[in-house]
């Protein structure tokens, strides 16, 4: 008489690899989804540094990006005046973030300013944390006329 089936010691093997596997695959997932976070969130920060100085030379008045100073976060300030104080812009949007954002040799109050000309002097790097992740892109290098985006490399930016 032959027996059809399978036996208990193949099942739990089976479920064994199935469960490795299945390890793997969440670990693996969970790093992918980190990393096109930590890029959206760099895109979009890039994205709206870009869209202040767009509209500091639009509106023919300075635009700032002010990043809290927990850095999970940041808000854009708008000026009636070329004379203003930095500290005095009146806030038109807020932007929460999940990732810590750093600011590197840049101001020391955190305000990334635009002129009317769309130009800045508060050049610095945005570092998005944690640093040596697997992303692509994960910093912001802004300079006086133009922005780029980057990767960490030793505290630096590298432009990609």
């Amino acid at each position: 008489m032959k027996n059809t089936g399978f036996t208990l010691v193949e099942l739990i093997i089976v479920l064994t690899i199935a469960v490795i596997i299945m390890t793997i695959a969440t670990v693996n997932f969970n790093s992918w989804q980190k990393k096109s976070q930590i890029e959206s969130q760099t895109r979009t920060l890039f994205a709206n540094l870009n869209q202040a100085r767009v509209d500091a030379m639009q509106h023919k008045q300075p635009r700032s990006v002010f990043l809290q100073a927990n850095g999970y976060g940041y808000t854009f300030q708008t000026y009636t005046s070329e004379n203003q104080s930095r500290t005095a812009g009146t806030p038109a949007q807020s932007q929460s973030v999940t990732y810590k954002i750093t600011e590197t040799s840049g101001p020391a109050d955190n305000i990334t300013e635009f002129d009317i000309r769309g130009f800045t002097n508060d050049t610095g790097i945005f570092q998005i944390n944690p640093i040596g992740n697997s992303a692509m892109v994960d910093c912001i290098f802004v300079n006086s006329g133009q922005t780029k985006m980057g990767k960490n490399t030793n505290g630096g930016c590298t432009i990609q």
